[in-house]
């Protein structure tokens, strides 16, 4: 079957079966990055037996590493030209070794001490590379795919309520698959290597299905041009350029900040949750019910999405989420988690909030690279989009290791039966009053960016008569 070859971003509708396997894509990306950050310090340290502060390095130093290879990738992607398309082909030749990668993540041979901490090192620092070269073109491609903001919201909708799959399965399946697999707990290294490989073969099978769904629909521009067609022939622009216009452009630089904070909160709580409910709470099986009924609950946000952008807005929706999270968070730490209905509710109501962030940070990032072209004529979306790639790990290279390096000011003893008061505190803390903290300056941010929103059509409508006289002109 010959691909359709497309000169530019159409504003189409998306049929269904497309939205869906795109976001199929989105559903790998959950499911692992999940899996690392809600049992990844756990293995490391309970399982794998890693001092909790030589683990928190080696997460901190290779997300540092991401951080710098993020828009490497971003200018990577910028400027391939593929019959595949600019961002499905690394789907479709990243993902095979990105899930065995993952699975070898979660595989602990029998070595020193010493080669522990090298096997860990090495893995999870590839994991991630492989990751960053699948997270940067998938968010990259939802832009290609229309430029429809009703279409883009739409198709946000439908990754937010995909996504809500790995975030109820993930959490509250893990730990009863170890245990199954891992003999009841006697082989919890055999339990973890399994259930890994078990999500690697998800991650795989989701990436292709993305990289099968959306042919046909990715702009092909240099093929165009190569066949003698009329297309949008944009001039690219050199790194500097690039780099300055980043730097110009507020809006995007508020996202950023919005979901790094974002990320930040919810690393530090998802990294001490399984051992806040085997400490504190005395039951892990009761994680995996406040896990389901929480993210259950969020199907509400991601059904009225649509109603909830119609009427505040890209950055007013994320506002009222990072509200709602300060409220569930807030709740549990006054009530002091004194009961199951507690811990519930509070859960709730921040899972609530946290997927209306999720769904509409995107978008947001969408109109900031409106508002950067009108400012500064530079269309640089690959970059832009390996700037929410950046905030996301960042806010994850400091979360994870920051739990792991506050265990070192407390008297934690990895498996242990018990832990002292002081312990418990700090898990009760960095699972309530933390993230707290954190979603009220990522409201800020929210609320910084609500100005320049109301702008997005005016100056979307002034770039396209610059091209237009530009076209004229030539």
């Amino acid at each position: 079957m010959e691909q359709k070859v497309l000169t530019k971003i159409e504003s189409v509708k998306l049929p269904w079966k497309v939205k869906i396997m795109y976001c199929m894509g989105e559903f790998s990306k959950t499911t692992t990055i999940i899996m690392l950050m809600a049992f990844g310090m756990y293995f490391y340290t309970e399982v794998c037996g890693i001092n909790s502060g030589v683990a928190s390095t080696i997460i901190l130093v290779a997300k540092i590493w991401d951080i710098i290879n993020d828009p490497m990738m971003g200018a990577l992607v910028d400027r391939i030209k593929s019959k595949e398309g600019k961002c499905r082909i690394w789907l479709k030749y990243m993902s095979l070794p990105g899930a065995i990668v993952f699975a070898l993540a979660f595989m602990m041979p029998e070595l020193t001490a010493t080669g522990k901490i090298v096997w860990v090192a090495i893995t999870y620092t590839l994991q991630g590379m492989f990751a960053t070269a699948l997270m940067i073109p998938l968010n990259t491609l939802m832009g290609r795919l229309t430029s429809d903001p009703v279409e883009r919201a739409s198709l946000n909708q439908v990754k937010g309520i995909i996504n809500l799959i790995p975030n109820i399965i993930v959490p509250a399946a893990t730990m009863p698959m170890v245990l199954f697999f891992g003999k009841g707990g006697a082989d919890m290294q055999r339990g973890f290597l399994v259930v890994g490989i078990i999500y690697a073969i998800v991650f795989l099978v989701s990436n292709l299905l993305a990289y099968i769904g959306t042919r046909g629909y990715e702009p092909l521009e240099h093929l165009a041009e190569d066949n003698g067609q009329e297309a949008v022939k944009v001039e690219q622009p050199s790194m500097g350029a690039v780099l300055k216009a980043l730097l110009k452009n507020t809006p995007w630089l508020f996202c950023i900040a919005l979901y790094l904070v974002d990320m930040l909160a919810s690393s530090i709580s998802s990294t001490v949750m399984t051992w806040y409910f085997q400490y504190n709470i005395g039951s892990i099986p009761l994680m995996s019910l406040v896990s389901t009924v929480s993210l259950g609950a969020s199907l509400v946000v991601y059904i009225f999405l649509g109603f909830f952008i119609k009427k505040f807005g890209n950055a007013g929706t994320a506002a009222i989420g990072c509200a709602l999270s300060i409220i569930g968070f807030a709740l549990r730490f006054f009530l002091q988690d004194s009961s199951t209905a507690v811990l519930l509710a509070g859960n709730i109501i921040a899972n609530l909030g946290t997927g209306l962030v999720g769904c509409t940070i995107l978008l947001c990032i969408f109109d900031a690279k409106v508002y950067g072209e009108w400012k500064t004529g530079v269309d640089n979306e690959a970059i832009l989009m390996s700037g929410f790639s950046v905030s996301y790990k960042t806010g994850q290279a400091l979360g994870g290791p920051i739990a792991g390096y506050l265990l070192l000011t407390v008297p934690y003893v990895a498996q242990a039966a018990t832990q002292e008061q002081s312990v418990l505190n700090l898990w009760f803390y960095e699972s309530t009053l933390l993230p707290a903290i954190g979603f009220a300056i990522a409201l800020a941010f929210a609320l910084l960016l609500i100005k320049y929103e109301k702008k997005v059509p005016e100056m979307q409508a002034e770039i396209e008569a610059r091209k237009a006289k530009s076209k004229i002109a030539k």
